[in-house]
């Protein structure tokens, strides 16, 4: 199995390289690509502090704490059995299990895009035909479900969607959701719904999941998006298919043995207790909504970027009116003097389109800043001062 770099896990190391000091543990650009909520401190989660009797081993269950998993399905709102989530350490992780059980070489699978790299890397690593649909701005970033519908065979094992999408910010209701599984049903596939961003639509209204709705749904997420809490290595899947996360949990042993850090479970139970993980929800909110006014009321009086405003998460995917390559773009404004992040377009097959993220651990003055910057490049490259030819500096061509 051969896994290759892609054009997304690519800017994002160029972007770090140029962007990201070391030895400080700070960006020295104005980075407009977070999609996470606040980051919370230790003693934020856990007043009274880290049991200092609390012995640094694997937890005893293979499955995961069994009061972390209640948590989890009471936070999540999952209607099933505490023997159907099964604690991983990340939705990355959480993903590719459930990828690995459900496909084998030759299946195909129906993967959306613009939408987070892994699923087509697995699938292009495992000799899986991936069939591409396209989410649309004309139809508020979502797919065609007749256009998907045409796509499904008995040859198709899953359809995956990220929901909150990463990067439009698109939600779907209830019966489009009810929609993907009536299609998946009809061949017995598997729908995997990575569901990170869930419990930040900007409506309040809980996006629906998978899980719930179909036996052979499987909903991935942790609380590195929600709750900032990216260090914290610990996240789920849930499926009402007993059978398929008993796989799942098999092969996980092979990949980082079947127990989660004691440690890493006590910070996130005490975070997903009902009322605790509420409050920390309203606290991000409440900080998100700056940055999003501040980038909404600049997206309603610019003449060259444009965009279909998010519906769910910290991330948009605005279309721009310049004559040159996202990529090329994206290259020069990390450079002086504009020293602003946003990832390129065409790391998502689409090109034209930027993904600018708000995420409220980013502060308010650095969004403004980025966004003047932006202005800068635009007046800066419509006055002829920046020629469209690609950067000297490119790692790869757009």
């Amino acid at each position: 199995m051969e896994i290759q770099s892609q054009k997304l896990s690519d800017f994002f190391n160029v972007g770090r390289d140029r962007g990201w000091d070391i030895e400080k543990q700070r960006w020295t650009v104005h980075m407009l690509i977070n999609p996470e909520g606040l980051t919370f401190t230790l003693g934020e989660i856990l007043p009274g502090g880290i049991p200092l009797d609390l012995r640094l081993e694997k937890s005893g269950s293979r499955y995961g704490y069994p009061p972390l998993r209640e948590a989890i399905i009471r936070t999540q709102q999952y209607d099933l059995p505490v023997e159907n989530v099964l604690v991983t350490s990340g939705t990355q992780h959480s993903n590719f299990l459930a990828l690995m059980v459900a496909l084998r070489e030759g299946d195909e699978a129906i993967v959306e895009i613009p939408s987070w790299e892994q699923p087509r890397v697995l699938c292009q690593a495992l000799n899986v035909n991936a069939k591409i649909i396209r989410r649309r701005p004309e139809l508020g970033w979502k797919f065609d479900l007749d256009e998907m519908a045409s796509m499904a065979s008995p040859k198709v094992k899953v359809i995956y969607i990220c929901h909150p999408n990463n990067p439009t910010g698109a939600v779907l209701t209830a019966d489009e959701l009810k929609a993907v599984c009536e299609i998946a049903g009809r061949h017995g596939a598997y729908v995997i719904s990575d569901e990170i961003y869930k419990g930040l639509e900007w409506t309040g209204k809980p996006t629906p999941s998978v899980a719930n709705h179909y036996e052979r749904g499987v909903s991935t997420s942790s609380l590195s998006k929600t709750l900032g809490m990216g260090g914290l290595r610990l996240g789920w899947l849930a499926t009402q298919d007993r059978g398929f996360l008993e796989r799942c949990m098999e092969f996980k042993y092979y990949i980082s043995l079947h127990q989660q850090s004691r440690l890493d479970e006590t910070v996130a139970f005490a975070a997903l207790q009902p009322s605790r993980y509420r409050e920390l929800i309203d606290r991000t909110m409440k900080a998100a909504r700056v940055n999003f006014a501040i980038v909404s009321e600049w997206m309603a009086t610019h003449g060259t970027f444009h965009w279909v405003a998010p519906q769910g998460a910290f991330l948009s995917f605005p279309r721009y009116d310049l004559g040159i390559p996202s990529w090329d773009m994206c290259l020069r404004l990390l450079d002086a003097p504009y020293r602003t992040y946003l990832v390129p377009g065409s790391c998502y097959g689409y090109e034209g389109y930027v993904r600018l993220g708000f995420g409220p651990g980013t502060p308010a003055e650095t969004i403004r800043a980025g966004l003047d910057q932006i202005d800068r490049f635009v007046a800066d490259f419509k006055a002829g001062k920046i020629t469209a030819g690609p950067a000297v500096t490119s790692r790869r061509s757009a």
